[in-house]
């Protein structure tokens, strides 16, 4: 019965950093250097060794120098322990341990080597742990770093390299097997690549592609500027190939964004610049339409023309309808009309996405998305702030008054069964003012109405424009403590007993 096997290890099973035995980028193979020295050995001191006579004389030249090598390392350390230099002082916000500097020392953790302090309190540190370039994708490893010379594993597949301490320039290394070379040389200034960090996913845009000389460690490894710097392994010579690519805030697609905010979508890069909405009076639109406009700009961040034409925008409120954009409504009131033809490489054009929505649409915001054609994936979401048109109800028409009534006696009469009032009248229009019974009246607090005994002057009245009218009318007295209203020619007036308030 045969035994059961264990499986080889997947060389890209990375475990710590630790454990990787990696080697230097310019080592050759161990295993034939070790057979070349041994064939050298042998060839030397195979003879005098094989003569028995030579031997003793071998033997004690080999004490004598084992003991002049003790003495000399001897020495020398008390001679290097006598120069060393103290400690690099810390910096006021990174600590020693993350400098980006030649070290000797075996490749940390990087939990260890990132250690970022604020006020002499420790601040988490944005560790990478993913590179995306494209469709290729490789999870990052500390390596170690000795002057010119990079220590890695060239056989750990999909793995990047990262120099520890690098936090603004992160310079990361690929080993240049020929998958990785194709993957480099196919980047184009603006094209997209990105790193995960424990703080969330950075992204940067390729800004050139350049040689340097292998020994020029201190401009590839410069914190001056967040960038990101791609560097080839491996290679030979005197050169190494690098990519730069600086940081951009772009946001991410398909997550909802503020006005101001670009937004990357592989190939564009988009921003909202301002909105506005429009009422349906002012532009021709029918009763219950208007036009919401969104002033946006586009940019073509990668080597190819685009073709504009296949853009496409539409706008959703919380309800969840959607509406789609309307040439005729990005070009109205001097709207600048959606994006159409070739959009050239490194170009930006400020566009106008104009939609016609009905007045009832649910606010107080509404979704704005937009994408390079109707199949993509990526779709920039935008919040815009949205509140419907609400027009006030049209009041009715009022009547100019046709009189000014004035009020100059109301008593009750002598018998005690008549309210009497006396006033006048001046008619306030151009041509003959009547006056009749349905143009006076006195009601009581539940809308009864009492009846006119006697008119001084009687009706009807024809009063001359611009002329006045004394009168007094007599009404049957109201049974009542609570205050009645006299009208005449529309106008109304309150008229209590003396003993009780007018309120």
């Amino acid at each position: 019965m045969a035994s059961p096997t264990t499986p080889p290890e997947d060389p890209d099973d990375w475990g710590t950093p630790e454990r990787a035995p990696g080697r230097w980028e310019d080592d050759e193979d161990a295993s034939s250097a070790r057979k070349r020295w041994s064939g050298a050995l042998n060839a030397v001191f195979g003879p005098l060794w094989n003569d028995p006579r030579g031997r003793p004389l071998l033997l004690v030249s080999g004490l004598a120098l084992l003991g002049i090598c003790a003495l000399s390392c001897f020495i020398l350390s008390l001679v290097l322990l006598s120069e060393r230099p103290g400690p690099f002082p810390p910096g006021p916000e990174i600590a020693e341990a993350t400098r980006p500097s030649v070290t000797d020392e075996p490749t940390a953790r990087a939990s260890d080597a990132l250690v970022i302090r604020v006020n002499d309190v420790i601040q988490p540190a944005p560790a990478p742990s993913r590179l995306t370039i494209g469709v290729s994708t490789y999870r990052l490893v500390p390596m170690n770093v000795q002057g010119a010379r990079w220590q890695y594993d060239p056989g750990a597949q999909k793995t990047a390299f990262w120099v520890p301490g690098t936090l603004v320039n992160y310079v990361v290394g690929l080993h240049a097997s020929p998958e990785n070379r194709e993957v480099v040389e196919s980047l184009s200034v603006g094209d997209l690549i990105l790193l995960d960090t424990n703080l969330g996913t950075q992204r940067y845009r390729v800004a050139q592609k350049e040689t340097i000389r292998s020994d020029d460690v201190e401009t590839l490894l410069a914190q001056n500027s967040p960038r990101l710097t791609l560097v080839l392994l491996g290679e030979g010579g005197d050169q190494r190939r690098i990519v730069i690519a600086t940081f951009t805030d772009e946001s991410t697609p398909n997550q909802l964004t503020a006005i101001g905010t670009p937004i990357n979508l592989g190939d564009v890069r988009v921003r909202v610049i301002n909105q506005r909405l429009l009422p349906g009076s002012a532009v021709g639109l029918p009763a219950g339409k208007s036009y919401v406009q969104v002033d946006f700009e586009v940019t073509n961040v990668v080597t190819r023309i685009l073709d504009a034409s296949q853009f496409f925008s539409e706008i959703a409120d919380v309800a969840g309808v959607v509406i789609p954009f309307s040439r005729q409504a990005s070009a109205a009131a001097g709207g600048r009309g959606f994006p159409q033809g070739a959009l050239q490489p490194g170009q930006t054009i400020t566009a106008t996405a104009g939609f016609e929505v009905p007045d009832a649409l649910s606010g107080p915001n509404l979704e704005w998305r937009f994408s390079l054609d109707k199949t993509s994936p990526y779709i920039a979401k935008v919040a815009i702030p949205y509140r419907p048109i609400a027009l006030p109800p049209t009041p009715a028409p009022t009547r100019a008054p046709v009189a000014e009534v004035t009020i100059l006696n109301a008593q009750i009469s002598p018998e005690g069964n008549e309210l009497r009032i006396v006033g006048n009248v001046r008619n306030l229009t151009g041509q003959f003012l009547s006056g009749s019974l349905r143009d006076v009246s006195l009601s009581g607090p539940d809308g009864q109405l009492y009846p006119l005994n006697s008119s001084l002057p009687a009706f009807p009245w024809n009063i001359t424009p611009g002329e006045t009218l004394v009168f007094q009318l007599s009404f049957a007295r109201p049974q009542t403590s609570q205050p009645v209203v006299f009208t005449l020619f529309g106008q109304s007036y309150r008229i209590c007993e003396p003993a009780q308030p007018c309120d």
